[in-house]
């Protein structure tokens, strides 16, 4: 049998996917890892049931509370995922790991192609 060969828009659309509730859904996927400084890389890295972090909306409503008041405000830089073409993803074991999404190789057992 033929794997099913997908765009690379098609696999972003597949990561962005919610249920009726408005949770994402989980996905598997298969890339490749790659060091730009050190020119180092190309393991076979394969994660079942990840999610996608989306990113929080600076622009949001923010409520007052009692915790939120007592506890400084950490400034995090911005990430720029869309300038670096890189996305979070979070593990069935809650761990958090930053992929790129052109060494994607594949989603749900769907090739992407480029």
């Amino acid at each position: 049998m033929q794997k099913e060969i997908i765009s690379l828009k098609e696999g972003l659309t597949i990561l962005n996917q919610k249920d009726i509730k408005g949770t994402l859904i989980p996905f598997d996927l298969t890339y490749r890892t790659f060091n730009a400084t050190s020119k180092r890389g190309g393991k076979l890295k394969t994660y079942s049931g990840a999610r996608l972090l989306l990113e929080k909306n600076p622009n949001a409503i923010h409520r007052d509370t009692i915790e939120n008041i007592l506890v400084p405000i950490k400034k995090t830089k911005n990430a720029k995922h869309f300038e670096n073409r890189t996305r979070n993803i979070e593990l069935s074991d809650e761990t958090v790991v930053t992929i790129c999404i052109d060494f994607i190789i594949s989603i749900n057992n769907k090739e992407i192609i480029y």
